[in-house]
């Protein structure tokens, strides 16, 4: 995969996640689920390249919530900084996330966890 294809994937998983329009496929008989509510069930499911989107997308989409502007340029300045400085909220490489999350859904207990909190869990025991 390409640097520039990755990045796009991640602004698309980013914009919809964090847009609120990451939803499963659903049969006709269930509703769509919204990304607050897929948990480790999905996450089991994911392809790998899926994990890798939907990690890097969340990724992206925090650091765009560190900056708030709408001026793309002051965006990816204060993002860049804030990665070569190792102060973004979500500071390590995505793979470093996915293989935690991985490790973190192998319990039972944790499967009802949804993913945003499993990455927010995973996030502050590495940040310790």
């Amino acid at each position: 995969m390409t640097v520039r294809r990755a990045a796009a994937i991640a602004v698309v998983a980013s914009a919809t996640l964090f847009g609120g329009g990451l939803v499963m496929g659903a049969s006709a008989a269930e509703q769509p689920r919204r990304w607050t509510a897929l948990d480790g069930r999905d996450w089991a499911q994911f392809a790998p390249k899926e994990k890798e989107a939907y990690v890097a997308g969340f990724l992206a989409g925090a650091a765009n919530a560190a900056v708030s502007s709408s001026d793309t340029a002051l965006i990816r300045t204060t993002v860049d900084s804030l990665s070569r400085t190792g102060a973004l909220q979500f500071p390590f490489g995505h793979m470093v996330y996915a293989n935690q999350l991985d490790e973190f859904y192998w319990w039972d207990n944790h499967v009802p966890t949804p993913l945003y909190l499993a990455l927010s869990a995973i996030n502050q025991r590495l940040r310790q």
